[in-house]
């Protein structure tokens, strides 16, 4: 799958040399005194894919519904600064995002049970952002949606476009989401655990079906993971997430092959591999919002924590080009 999913080399250097698509600068999120995301920075170039990693709680998903605006003032509290395309998303108002949303982002959600409506056949979700954000006539509409499920691999299009999400199995549920996702070519995808409500018999070819339509599109995506290894073969960097921080960020093969903060050591550990005898979990829990360390958020279960790890945050340093924030690197 390595093979399938990676980018050429010739369009990384590419996307190196432009400006930033995404932009992320000291951003944190606030529900009432709970810091959920704290001083959080990443940037994604045009056509690059980019992978959330971490444990339940660490803010992969709060951070992406930032981004596409289903986490806005004043249900909560934002700092700092996400930036798309040189524009403000923070200072949106929400007709502006109901424009990018769908539009130039798209989400696939973590459940496609959930999100698709049950009152609405699967072609009429799918032709609804086609109505909204490209004006379709109602007969492109359907042409449009038939053409998008047979993308994504659904066979007898037209027979299912008149199909509601229950007649469907989880598999062909989960191939409409990014049907709805991609409808209108967005720039930017962002996928979160969009397989982990599947069958792992066919999570493999939901990962490289979205990966395929990404890369026809030339579009860039952020995926909301839990598994460092599945973020190295499908992302081209990997940003380690740990309770509303990121604590390590780089290319992915060498956050993958030799992971420099002590937390990403320990989620390559909690990996099973063939041949492998032992399982090494990670001691201990992520912090409750309302009890967060002082100083670095690991410290209580790190192994190599010592007094200034519980007294000050380590800021991000440039190490075998990737950023860490350990006060004990080497």
């Amino acid at each position: 799958m390595n093979a399938a999913v990676a980018l050429t080399h010739e369009a990384a250097d590419q996307a190196a040399g432009q400006a930033p698509l995404l932009e992320v600068r000291d951003f944190s999120l606030r529900r009432g005194k709970a810091v959920v995301l704290d001083g959080v920075s990443l940037a994604l170039q045009p056509g690059e894919t980019l992978g959330l990693i971490g444990e339940s709680g660490a803010g992969k998903s709060t951070l992406a519904m930032a981004l596409i605006g289903l986490l806005r003032a004043p249900e909560v509290q934002l700092e700092g600064s996400l930036r798309f395309r040189g524009s403000e998303l923070t200072s949106l108002k929400e007709a502006e995002f109901r424009r990018l949303r769908g539009n130039k982002i798209g989400l696939i959600f973590q459940d496609a049970t959930a999100a698709l409506n049950p009152c609405f056949t699967v072609g009429e979700q799918i032709a609804e952002p086609l109505k909204r954000h490209l004006g379709l006539s109602k007969w492109d509409r359907r042409e449009r949606a038939a053409a998008l499920m047979q993308s994504v691999g659904i066979p007898e299009p037209r027979l299912r476009l008149d199909a509601y999400p229950h007649e469907l199995s989880g598999g062909m549920q989960q191939r409409v989401m990014i049907a709805i996702a991609l409808a209108c070519n967005p720039e930017l995808l962002l996928a979160d655990e969009p397989t982990s409500a599947l069958d792992v018999t066919i999570q493999a070819q939901i990962m490289e079906l979205i990966l395929d339509r990404v890369r026809d599109l030339n579009s860039s995506a952020i995926f909301v993971l839990h598994d460092l290894a599945l973020g190295a073969q499908v992302c081209d960097r990997i940003a380690v997430m740990y309770a509303g921080q990121i604590v390590e960020e780089g290319p992915s093969e060498r956050v993958l092959a030799a992971p420099l903060h002590p937390y990403t050591r320990g989620l390559k550990s909690c990996v099973v591999e063939l041949g492998s005898r032992t399982l090494v979990p990670i001691p201990g829990q992520v912090p409750p919002l309302d009890a967060m360390p002082a100083g670095c958020r690991f410290a209580p279960r790190c192994p190599k924590a010592q007094a200034v790890c519980g007294e000050r945050r380590p800021l991000p340093e440039t190490r075998d080009g990737r950023q860490v924030a350990c006060w004990f690197i080497d």
